[in-house]
């Protein structure tokens, strides 16, 4: 059986046929190059009749070559007013076509990035969360083309009281990372979330989303 040595002397690692044993390795982040890393955290309210594909966050590649890698997607949804008994879920779709965010009841959230020598945040992304008090027609005015279905869903059932026992979620929209080919959105592509039913009236319900992805050059 073939072995390759390593930058230890004497360092090898057997393949297939040997016994189980340990192996020392280190993941390291995907190469950024002048480009970058990064994270935000954002909220808002569903407000009572939240429309039926109201638009509540969306993200956009708008480089002509940088690639823009999503490394971490969870969504929670917390209910915060009493309401009618409801099932209901948000919903994430990947776009195409996505030549323009939307430009109505937005809010642009503001990205972290994690090294300060990296490129400004949010690098070659276009932000938009919807209005952080609610709007009940959701975001509109972008130009995109959704998939026809969804890639992620986080459903939750609106009881009569407020839920005590947490939020719905957490909704880990990117795990199935290991070893398999992570989405990569080149230029007016990206993804949204949206609600998927017409909310009844007499409810509230707030969603939460942690995002981080990278940006990098062509590969």
């Amino acid at each position: 059986m073939a072995v390759i040595e390593g930058g230890s002397s004497a360092a090898l690692a057997g393949v297939a046929v040997e016994a189980a044993s340990g192996m020392h390795m280190i993941q390291k982040p995907i190469a950024y190059g002048a480009l970058g890393h990064y994270r935000i955290t954002y909220r808002a309210v569903l407000a009572a009749a939240q429309a039926a594909n109201g638009r509540l966050f969306e993200a956009r590649n708008n480089h002509a070559s940088n690639l823009v890698i999503p490394t971490r997607l969870i969504i929670r949804v917390l209910q915060i007013a009493a309401g009618t008994a409801q099932e209901n879920s948000v919903d994430v779709y990947k776009c195409t076509a996505f030549t323009a965010v939307d430009t109505t009841n937005t809010t642009t959230p503001v990205a972290s990035r994690k090294r300060s020598s990296m490129a400004a945040a949010p690098g070659s992304l276009d932000l938009r969360g919807v209005t952080l008090a609610g709007a009940a027609a959701g975001m509109t005015g972008g130009t995109l083309t959704k998939d026809t279905s969804a890639f992620a869903s986080l459903p939750f059932n609106v009881a009569a009281a407020i839920n005590t026992n947490g939020p719905w979620g957490p909704l880990d929209v990117l795990d199935d990372v290991n070893g398999t080919h992570p989405w990569v959105f080149v230029q007016n592509e990206g993804f949204i979330i949206e609600n998927r039913v017409l909310n009844v009236t007499s409810y509230g319900c707030a969603i939460f989303v942690d995002f981080s992805w990278a940006e990098t050059t062509l590969f």
